[in-house]
């Protein structure tokens, strides 16, 4: 998007301060990491024993409104139809 013309840059502030916050808990040794989907939202991705610590340092960044939890959904299974 941000190669077409017109330009369209859904990045915000707060897209590139979550960016920079976990490069920065990264050098500092959580095992912490990021993906970006086709808008503004950050996936910050990390172990579940940091989940808790990670959400506390998203929620001291201006502009970020919601921050929603996951875990993973279990194994394959096959489902008879």
């Amino acid at each position: 998007m941000m190669t077409s013309s017109p330009a369209l840059l859904y990045w915000q502030p707060a897209t590139l301060e979550i960016i920079h916050a976990v490069q920065a808990w990264r050098k500092s040794g959580k095992p912490v990491c990021y993906t970006i989907d086709a808008g503004p939202n950050v996936h910050v991705l990390c172990p579940s024993e940091f989940a808790e610590e990670i959400k506390e340092e998203l929620n001291h960044i201006k502009g970020v409104e919601m921050i929603l939890s996951a875990e993973p959904g279990g194994p394959a299974r096959l489902l008879e139809l």
